[in-house]
């Protein structure tokens, strides 16, 4: 029997990380699922995916490493499935922009022997550039060149923070570990906050009076920034916006602050003042720019992870030509 990997959500980034898996240094086959049925068949289609599962209970009793990447709200229903579905000694992987709520449900719920580690993976320099259309297919190295944050439930085994790790390497990011709320509050604030802002801006233009003619004359500008609502959508929800609420409204207070300060040079008319405001805020973008393209951001800034030497565990799971043994409890 092919030994097979369970991918649950198969947006663009699981699928890119399936391409990846597609290694020939792995023998594996891929499942998949996605609880939108259309999703998955395409995935099939585009041969992502060797079978599409049409439940989480048709999981293989064979499967020994899961990877699940879907709204906050949908975690922990699908990690109730799985815990109960799958064998001894299995290992999720969850992808998250939401982790905390995760860990402690896992330390208090999933079934002994089964073990849950949190990552989520992001995109090198590359990401921050402008997209072109072809930037939304998946791609097996989509992740080359960035990191990819690992945060982990109290006693996790070494064998299942090894499969984290190689997986690391094989997508080419740099791991790093980090505290399940500071991943949350980081990524509620560089994912979840400007989406949020868009979908404001867009709300707020299409209640204002003159918005019928101001509509014919939106341009690029207006596109760019209302594009996150078209791309969040699919993980944007009142569920997740309230799951996230501890760490977006911080977030709102201060963006109201700030808006309260430019509306008061602005009303002041202060021609100086507004020039210097604004050179401010484009060099904090460059900055923030040339970092983010280098990529270095200093090793105090991280608490890195060892890197991978020898066969992999990811290797040694699904080695060619060799049946793996499941990862140890220990």
């Amino acid at each position: 029997m092919t030994d097979e990997i369970l991918l649950v959500g198969l947006d663009r980034e699981m699928a890119s990380i399936g391409l990846a898996l597609r290694s020939p240094k792995l023998e594996v086959g891929l499942a998949g699922y996605d609880p939108d049925k259309k999703v998955a068949r395409e995935a099939l289609q585009a041969k992502r995916i060797d079978r599409m599962l049409g439940s989480l209970r048709e999981v293989s009793s064979e499967c020994d490493l899961c990877l699940v990447s879907l709204p906050p709200e949908a975690m922990i229903p699908a990690l109730e499935t799985l815990g109960a579905a799958l064998p001894q000694g299995a290992l999720i992987l969850g992808l998250s922009a939401l982790q905390s709520p995760i860990i402690a449900w896992v330390r208090e719920h999933l079934p002994a022997g089964r073990h849950y580690a949190g990552i989520l993976p992001v995109e090198g320099a590359a990401g921050v550039e402008v997209a072109s259309p072809e930037d939304d297919e998946p791609r097996a190295d989509r992740f080359s060149g960035g990191v990819m944050a690992l945060t982990l439930p109290p006693g996790t085994p070494q064998s299942s923070i090894d499969v984290a790790l190689s997986l690391a390497a094989l997508l080419g990011a740099r791991p790093f570990f980090i505290d399940p709320v500071e991943l949350d509050a980081a990524t509620a604030a560089v994912a979840t906050f400007p989406a949020l802002l868009a979908g404001a801006l867009m709300s707020m233009s299409a209640r204002q009076p003159g918005w019928r003619d101001a509509r014919r004359m939106t341009g690029p500008s207006f596109a760019r920034a209302t594009a996150l609502i078209e791309e969040a959508a699919p993980r944007l929800s009142g569920a997740s916006l309230s799951l996230q609420r501890h760490h977006l409204l911080p977030r709102l207070e201060a963006m109201q602050a700030e808006l309260a300060e430019w509306h008061a040079l602005i009303e002041a008319g202060t021609d100086e003042a507004l020039e210097q405001r604004l050179g401010e805020t484009v060099r904090s973008h460059d900055d923030w720019r040339s970092a983010r393209r280098k990529g270095d951001w200093g090793a105090e800034e991280l608490s890195p992870a060892p890197p991978v030497s020898g066969p992999s565990m990811l290797e040694r799971m699904f080695s060619l030509g060799r049946r793996r043994g499941k990862p140890s409890s220990s």
